[in-house]
């Protein structure tokens, strides 16, 4: 079981979980608070991977001025994220540099996942952001056995990426809502936590979450995550699937409303 909070994380920079062994071409997730009108500058030039930055807070301005390895002219690529918490995906094989436009420090995360050689050349050069949007969510029984309401949706989808990255997902639990014990073949995924307070059990262990807290779930480990208060419980979901591999979705048929931390 892994779970950390954003207190307990190095601002200047650092892996979320330390000495974490990734079981699929996800290769890098690290953290850092983004000062205002700073820029973080992430290596990433004629490499084979796709890089990728959840955010805590936002707009944050993505600029790539340099060139692919190879290439035979400068060009430059700019975009945004939204207002708030909400993501931003660089351009495959190029440098990035991340500037916050606002007037506050707020949290990044960013994930690295390897692509295969062969495919760099084959991908576009875009710039994709946003914001976890609540009007973007649709209500819908809960899933995986739980039980209540939960607000859902895909923001980028496997074929939004170039590499195994399968999912970042945005989320919302009603009040006594669950997303319901199960586990992944072939998916290692994380949970961040935007607002609201939960429990969150992985490996038959049941804790206590909160905006900031993170959570890291292996290929084959149970988990899901009960909201057992008045209030709404928001978090974003990191997926990144085995190369070459099927995922599955295994339910365990258990809403975890009973648990408790021990």
């Amino acid at each position: 079981m892994k779970h950390v909070h954003l207190a307990e994380l190095e601002r200047d920079g650092g892996s979320v979980f330390a000495g974490l062994e990734f079981a699929t071409p996800w290769s890098r997730f690290d953290y850092w608070a983004l000062e205002p009108g700073k820029v973080r500058v992430v290596a990433g030039e004629g490499e084979a991977c796709e890089q990728g930055y959840v955010l805590m807070g936002g707009p944050v301005e993505l600029d790539v001025g340099s060139f692919r390895e190879g290439s035979d002219e400068r060009k430059g690529f700019r975009g945004q994220s939204g207002a708030g918490p909400g993501f931003i995906i660089g351009p495959v094989g190029y440098e990035h540099a991340l500037e916050n436009l606002t007037e506050r420090v707020f949290g990044v995360f960013h994930v690295r996942v390897e692509l295969a050689r062969e495919e760099l050349d084959a991908v576009d050069p875009l710039v994709r952001g946003g914001a976890f949007e609540r009007e973007a969510l649709k209500w819908r029984d809960a899933i995986h056995g739980g039980s209540g309401q939960i607000a859902t949706r895909h923001v980028l989808k496997p074929e939004d990426f170039h590499s195994p990255w399968t999912f970042l997902d945005h989320a919302i639990l009603g009040a006594g809502g669950s997303v319901g014990y199960h586990y992944h073949d072939a998916l290692e995924e994380s949970f961040v936590v935007l607002k609201g307070e939960g429990l969150m059990t992985i490996d038959d262990k049941t804790f206590e979450v909160g905006p900031g807290s993170v959570t890291w779930q292996g290929i084959g480990q149970g988990h899901g995550v009960y909201n057992p208060g008045s209030e709404e419980l928001e978090f974003a979901r990191i997926a990144v699937a085995q190369r070459d591999e099927e995922y599955t979705t295994i339910d365990l048929h258990d809403d975890l409303s009973a648990r408790r931390p021990a």
